[in-house]
């Protein structure tokens, strides 16, 4: 940020200038204009992953992605993304900075099945951007996202909820290569803070005593750790009511949506 520069002043993901009107909102990303909204969407539509260099991102993001290829639900996990991405370009109208498109979707998660409702969602939203400015992070990445999440959790009484499945969106957003996508500022400071969670990995497999979850979502619990304001009691509560979900929902074991839905769940309304 440049001296004298407002913290709130809002820069173009494409070429970036200062946002002076009303921003364009996509793919939590924030633009000057339609031109440079679209400029991004045609650079997502014509990556070459055979050209994609993933030692460039570094370790980090290696076993973060990886976890993927160590889990037991990736076939659920296809089933279940279609329609937990639904929210996804609603969810647009709330944000008022950078926003990574990881984490809105796990904003979408939460509204996946009825029980959670917008007014919640929009509770952690808030004060995850507030979290950002305070600590001058360029944007919300999955970990900041975190932060919130924690802070947020205060009811971790379990009552059943319904499966009311969102109609998918008609074009699917594919997010798994968008942080080669991603702007060097945002991505070392995302990089940064899970590479810090990662040695909070091991306390969480401690708290989870065998029980199955995904990759992604351990580090979304070693990241609410960083937390000063979490403590791993609230962890436990969290994990004990995500068993009970994934027991609603006929599901061994804490896929990503559960994961999601237990922590939107646990949010006092």
């Amino acid at each position: 940020m440049q001296s004298g520069e407002n913290k709130d002043m809002q820069h173009c993901a494409v070429c970036n200038g200062i946002i002076e009107k009303s921003p364009i909102k996509r793919m939590g990303n924030l633009y000057c204009s339609v031109y440079c909204a679209e400029v991004n969407r045609e650079r997502m539509e014509n990556l070459d992953a055979e050209k994609i260099d993933f030692n460039e991102l570094g370790d980090v993001i290696g076993r973060f992605m990886n976890t993927c290829m160590k889990c037991s639900f990736p076939v659920k996990c296809r089933e279940v993304r279609d329609f937990c991405g639904a929210y996804f370009d609603d969810l647009h109208e709330y944000i008022s900075m950078r926003w990574c498109c990881h984490a809105i979707f796990g904003l979408s998660c939460m509204l996946s099945d009825g029980s959670v409702d917008l007014e919640t969602v929009k509770k952690i939203m808030a004060r995850a951007e507030e979290i950002a400015r305070e600590n001058g992070y360029v944007g919300i990445n999955p970990a900041v996202l975190a932060l919130a999440e924690g802070e947020c959790m205060e009811d971790f009484e379990y009552a059943p909820g319904p499966e009311n499945r969102p109609t998918p969106p008609e074009k699917q957003h594919e997010h798994y290569l968008a942080c080669v996508n991603c702007d060097d500022r945002f991505k070392e400071e995302c990089l940064k803070m899970t590479e810090d969670a990662e040695a909070k990995l091991e306390e969480i497999e401690e708290l989870l005593e065998g029980f199955p979850y995904c990759g992604h979502a351990k580090y979304d619990m070693a990241c609410m750790l960083m937390n000063p304001k979490v403590h791993k009691e609230k962890l436990k509560k969290l994990i004990a009511k995500a068993r009970k979900v994934a027991d609603e929902k006929s599901f061994k074991g804490g896929q990503y949506r559960i994961h999601y839905l237990s922590v939107a769940r646990s949010v006092k309304r």
